[in-house]
């Protein structure tokens, strides 16, 4: 065997050292290509769980809130109980155990924002006929693309209860509030028909 011969035999690697560093090779980049796909499954159902958790933390909160409305003052006069498509104003009665000491007026309506539309929470203490100066607004839900309200009451005394698109009774409450809401095309949030009862307190 030549010097040369000797060196290009020892430098060099055989066709079966590269097929099998190929091979090797293969195998890694499928095991990576699999590790990335489980990731991305992984952060998927974790922002849906957290998008189900946002919208189902938002229902609780509404059957709170429409709960603790207040039916009549201590005068026997009704608070008042108004409602639109997109959007309702009602008065919530006192509760010490939420550390409310007096009424507080809601108001609950979709507000215009870059994204669309945003369910929005605003809510005055009130004091006789004055209120305080209004707090900012609280943005329960952003980026949605409709909201739509219904009320179901008698809209006059003895009628018969049935579903209406605006309450504006003044001498009582409707007895169920329906809320729907609509999301972009695309988005992962899914929102059913919510049926509220409006538990009038005393």
């Amino acid at each position: 065997m030549t010097p040369s011969r000797a060196i290009t035999d020892e430098a060099g690697f055989t066709l079966v050292e590269m097929l099998i560093a190929l091979a090797l090779a293969a195998l890694i980049g499928v095991m990576l290509s699999q590790a990335l796909a489980v990731t991305g499954s992984i952060a998927g159902i974790s922002a849906r769980l957290t998008d189900a958790e946002a919208v189902q933390t938002l229902r609780d909160h509404l059957r709170r809130t429409l709960g603790e409305v207040a039916g009549r003052r201590p005068d026997g006069t009704p608070t008042p109980f108004l409602g639109t498509p997109d959007g309702l104003s009602t008065i919530l009665g006192a509760n010490r155990d939420l550390e409310r000491a007096g009424e507080q007026r809601l108001d609950l309506r979709a507000r215009p924002s870059a994204a669309g539309l945003d369910l929005v929470e605003s809510r005055l203490a009130v004091q006789g006929t004055e209120t305080e100066v209004a707090p900012v607004p609280e943005t329960l839900l952003g980026r949605v693309a409709n909201l739509e309200l219904r009320y179901f009451g008698s809209p006059g005394p003895k009628q018969p209860p049935r579903w209406l698109p605006d309450w504006s009774r003044r001498d009582a409450h409707p007895t169920l509030v329906e809320l729907r809401i609509g999301f972009p095309a695309g988005d992962r949030r899914r929102w059913t028909p919510l049926l509220i009862p409006v538990a009038a307190r005393p």
